[in-house]
């Protein structure tokens, strides 16, 4: 599943007195697309109406046919009496825990709901264009540009530690959207520069960025499915 994020605004190295401030900007200004794509996004849609999947037993999946969608009779859940003729299950399966796997992440006293996230083995790769007030040949502005990735991939993670949490408003019911879960799902990550025209009177530390998120699964499930293609 791929998809664009973009974002316009100071990205300073991940040295920066201030980087927890630029962080929590970037996060939230990245929150609203984030939203958009869940809403948006026909694969996401498929996966908040499966997100449920019991904690032990496994499970089958049952699936309409694209050009024709609708409800789906339910399947058979055991050996058919004699005599049955009906379409429905004769019986109904114990009840068992459920995960939720797309649940909002309580950290720090603030809520958050990753996409690539761990319930799902999933893990994702970034091609990130970078565009900032140095020609492409010139890598240091403002701090080494490794480092200022750093701070992209730390506003794109779920905060780890409590002094990155600037604003605890959020709720379970309401969080926080963000791309991982962990920066260890980071599996691969490409950064072009070219030098950002025009903005003058902006400061040097400023950039735009578009990034190409690619959402790849470790292990291909039938609740995972929809991240596939």
């Amino acid at each position: 599943m791929k998809f664009t994020l973009h974002y316009d605004g100071p990205l300073p190295s991940s040295g920066n007195k201030h980087k927890n401030a630029v962080k929590w900007e970037i996060r939230s200004k990245l929150h609203p697309q984030l939203v958009d794509l869940w809403v948006s996004h026909p694969a996401l849609r498929a996966v908040e109406d499966n997100r449920h999947f019991p904690k032990s037993g496994g499970a089958t999946l049952t699936q309409a046919h694209h050009l024709y969608p609708g409800p789906v009779n339910a399947p058979i859940t055991g050996p058919l009496p004699l005599g049955y003729r009906g379409r429905e299950p004769y019986s109904q399966p114990e009840p068992r825990e459920l995960l939720d796997l797309c649940e909002a992440i309580e950290k720090h006293g603030a809520w958050f709901r990753p996409l690539v996230r761990d319930s799902y083995a999933l893990h994702c790769g970034m091609k990130v264009r970078f565009l900032r007030k140095e020609p492409p040949g010139k890598v240091y502005q403002g701090g080494d540009i490794d480092g200022r990735i750093k701070t992209l991939v730390d506003a794109l993670t779920m905060p780890r530690h409590i002094e990155q949490v600037l604003d605890r408003t959020s709720s379970e019911a309401s969080p926080i959207y963000c791309l991982l879960e962990d920066d260890s799902l980071v599996s691969g990550f490409e950064v072009e520069s070219e030098r950002l025209l025009g903005d003058q009177d902006n400061a040097a530390d400023w950039v735009k960025l578009i990034i190409e998120v690619d959402v790849r699964v470790r292990q291909a499930t039938i609740y995972n499915q929809s991240f596939i293609g």
